[in-house]
């Protein structure tokens, strides 16, 4: 516990200005003369640029991100399967680095893609052999075994080889050799793709379990929006290795939600409409609906501005005769705040819009 002052000690996992860049070279075949191989190219893919962020007990933190954002590679590192070029991994007070061994029975981690259990053994002998690998053995084990899979509810198929398992049968044996040597740590990467509606809500149910009743940290990587905004209590948000948004899950939505509004007018109006806004508003999206258009704007935060904002807004329209049928403020999901942090466009932190803003600053990284 030698490094516990050196951060939050409120956390179970903490990384610290993390960085992962993978390299790939590339050559010619050998030069018969020399013997040696020309270089060629050397192509660079950053993982994790500067991450920094922290899981405390009784918490599930969603990681969020397109395909190759650095979410699998975040995981990885916090399990010890890769280290990182800079920066620290801290679990339950030690570094990953200098402490793996003690660190791996304090980690349970559920990896996308891959066969975790032993096809030709039953989810029964899968436990035993995983708990022996892990120095849980005896009657310890036995007992463990069998409750867990009691707990995850294939306590029927524990004598059936694993290979007639139905996927969502062989995803819920995977928690439980996560689980095995009884981890204060869970790592999940898309612990739901592929399964049916039934398995995935059992899944997403247990995670909840573990979490809650158990004071375990757990950390989901998952592209479906709807498990991460039921089941996270924290979202983050990762986009080419950058962390650009880290808050719990109810301030992420409200930031956006207080912000967007929904005004349905009578027609689509010219360009010219909105080159006169004024600065403070911007147009995120036309959208088309048998009652007539609706113009999607951003606001600003604070309500003396946006009050502002407001006025001129309706003084534009009627200087242009455009009639306003209705205005709602914009009630929005976890996938549209994904889709406009991650897309060509973010909806830039409106606390610092009239600094340039950055999605990646500390309004969404509290």
């Amino acid at each position: 516990m030698e490094n516990l002052y050196k951060i939050p000690q409120e956390h179970t996992v903490y990384l610290r200005d993390v960085c992962k860049t993978f390299r790939t070279y590339h050559f010619f075949s050998i030069d018969e003369e020399t013997g040696r191989r020309r270089f060629v190219k050397r192509k660079e893919a950053c993982a994790a640029d500067h991450i920094t962020f922290g899981i405390r007990p009784g918490e599930i933190m969603g990681l969020l991100g397109p395909n190759g954002a650095g979410k699998t590679t975040t995981v990885k590192m916090i399990s010890g399967l890769v280290l990182p070029d800079r920066g620290e991994v801290y679990v339950d007070g030690m570094n990953v680095v200098k402490h793996r061994k003690e660190i791996l029975s304090r980690i349970g981690v559920v990896l996308e893609g891959t066969r975790t259990s032993m096809w030709p053994l039953t989810p029964l002998e899968n436990l035993y052999y995983y708990g022996n690998l892990r120095n849980v053995r005896g009657k310890v084990l036995k007992e463990r075994a069998n409750q867990l899979l009691d707990f995850i509810g294939l306590s029927e198929k524990k004598d059936v080889e694993v290979r007639r398992l139905s996927r969502g049968q062989k995803q819920k044996l995977a928690i439980c050799i996560a689980l095995i040597a009884d981890p204060k740590i869970l790592l999940l990467d898309e612990p739901t793709t592929g399964l049916d509606v039934q398995s995935s809500r059992s899944i997403k149910d247990k995670i909840l379990e573990l979490t809650k009743e158990h004071n375990r940290s757990v950390l989901v990587t998952t592209h479906d929006m709807n498990v991460a905004q039921e089941l996270c209590d924290r979202i983050g948000i990762i986009n080419k290795g950058k962390l650009i948004a880290c808050k719990p899950t109810a301030e992420l939505l409200e930031l956006f939600s207080k912000q967007i509004f929904e005004v349905r007018v009578d027609r689509t109006p010219d360009s010219s409409f909105f080159d006169l806004l004024p600065a403070s508003i911007r147009l995120l999206e036309i959208e088309q609906s048998y009652e007539g258009p609706v113009l999607v704007l951003q606001f600003p935060e604070s309500y003396e501005d946006r009050s502002e904002s407001f006025y001129s807004f309706i003084e534009k329209c009627r200087s242009h005769n455009l009639q306003i049928r209705s205005i709602t403020q914009k009630q929005v999901n976890l996938e549209y705040v994904f889709l406009q942090l991650t897309g060509e466009k973010p909806i830039q932190d409106l606390a610092n819009q009239e600094n340039g803003g950055n999605v990646a600053n500390e309004g969404l990284m509290k």
